[in-house]
């Protein structure tokens, strides 16, 4: 699952073009503001996704 797929699941966007569009029309203190939280949002992400383990059989 990629960020943006995991955005569209969990917190309600229906694709990345609706969140760009919500992004470009705030002000720039809000949009800061809402760019620092879905970086947040991405290191819980990267905290919580299931990570594919690969083991090699000889």
């Amino acid at each position: 699952m990629t960020f943006t797929t995991w955005l569209i699941e969990k917190k309600g966007f229906t694709s990345k073009a609706q969140f760009d569009s919500l992004v470009n029309t705030l002000p720039y203190a809000g949009r800061s503001k809402l760019i620092l939280y879905y970086k947040i949002e991405y290191k819980h992400y990267l905290d919580t996704r299931p990570i594919q383990l690969e083991l090699e059989i000889k």
